[in-house]
């Protein structure tokens, strides 16, 4: 396989069109090695920064600080207000002045190359197709479907689902699993779990999501070969409130060879630090849905909710060589609208 160059969003394949996401901010430095290292230690708590795929583009001079604390206090001025004029709104209606609406189908599709560390020739070009935060139960069966026949006309070789399969009933992991059972990829269908799938049964999800084809990826890790060449996929079950990122990490690798280039599934974007430390290559998470209700961009970030909790809204971000894609996921959850920010299907061309 060779690389394939990336394809802008308003490639034909994509059904919505609309500019790059943004980009942005230095790499921030670490002590990143080539294999997994041991416990991190304290994080430093400093933010990772928006990467794009030809290089970080120069928006040092803001003091990340000061962003931080301008982006979350706008987002608590902004989110409450906004929140209680959707539920008073009728959110499919054509005047609606909150900014677009999107529905399930509404969805865009992002295409990303990512550069993973020691990633060799063979394993180049492999495309790996992800979703999450399906939320089945809010979403129906028909419209599950349609994501699966989307994702399947892709052609992945891999397709990754991190997590919040359901939306909070054992019950909605049948639906689900029909669907989910259809797709197609060459390498097949990883996952793991999240915090919503707990709230159902993860174990009784985790185990129907096997028969159906889905890989679970819990505290645990595979590999794929192709020509010769193993690339390792390595997946951690929800990290709980009162948990940690390292016992877990190191729980999910115990027997991998540490030299192979690695892609980590995590639900909740919280640990990219962690990960640096660790010798990650690529973290994909959601968790997030991008939002999900957003108000504005500024310095290019959604402003919504989710950045009152997590500095990892949506996108690219790295630290030292290590990269995170947070993916804005095809449910919701709460209220369950879109504004602003459409469900997203992500095309990974891994190189």
């Amino acid at each position: 396989m060779t690389p394939s160059p990336d394809i802008p969003n308003d490639h034909p394949d994509n059904p919505r069109g609309g500019p790059e996401l943004p980009r942005g901010g230095p790499v921030i430095p670490g002590h990143h090695s080539d294999g997994f290292a041991g416990d991190p230690g304290n994080a430093s708590g400093a933010p990772g920064n928006r990467a794009g795929d030809a290089g970080i583009h120069d928006d040092a001079d803001i003091d990340p600080g000061r962003r931080r604390f301008i982006l979350r206090g706008a987002a608590g001025l902004t989110a409450f207000s906004l929140t209680h004029a959707l539920a008073a709104a009728n959110p499919l209606a054509s005047a609606n002045p909150l900014g677009n609406v999107s529905g399930d189908e509404d969805y865009e599709i992002v295409y990303k190359t990512v550069r993973i560390p020691r990633m060799p020739d063979e394993l180049k070009g492999l495309r790996a197709v992800m979703i999450s935060d399906i939320h089945a139960g809010p979403m129906d069966k028909a419209t599950m479907d349609r994501y699966v026949a989307r994702v399947n006309r892709l052609k992945p070789d891999i397709i990754l689902i991190p997590g919040d399969f359901v939306h909070n009933r054992n019950e909605q992991a049948e639906p689900l699993c029909e669907a989910l059972s259809k797709l197609e990829s060459r390498h097949g269908t990883f996952g793991c779990t999240g915090n919503h799938d707990y709230i159902a049964d993860a174990d009784f999800v985790s185990k129907e999501l096997e028969h159906a084809g889905v890989r679970m990826l819990r505290d645990a890790h595979t590999r794929i070969e192709v020509k010769g060449k193993e690339l390792a996929l390595i997946g951690l079950d929800d990290i709980r409130e009162e948990e940690h990122f390292g016992p877990r990490f190191r729980a999910a690798v115990d027997g991998l060879d540490a030299r192979l280039p690695n892609i980590v599934l995590c639900h909740k974007p919280y640990y990219l630090e962690e990960a640096s430390e660790f010798g990650v290559g690529l973290m994909v998470s959601g968790h997030t849905h991008g939002g999900q209700i957003v108000a504005a961009r500024i310095f290019g970030y959604p402003l919504s909710l989710a950045l009152l909790f997590s500095k990892y809204v949506e996108g690219l971000y790295r630290v030292d060589r290590t990269q995170m894609y947070v993916t804005r996921g095809i449910g919701t959850t709460g209220i369950h609208v879109r504004v602003n920010c459409p469900p997203e299907i992500t095309v990974l061309t891994l190189v």
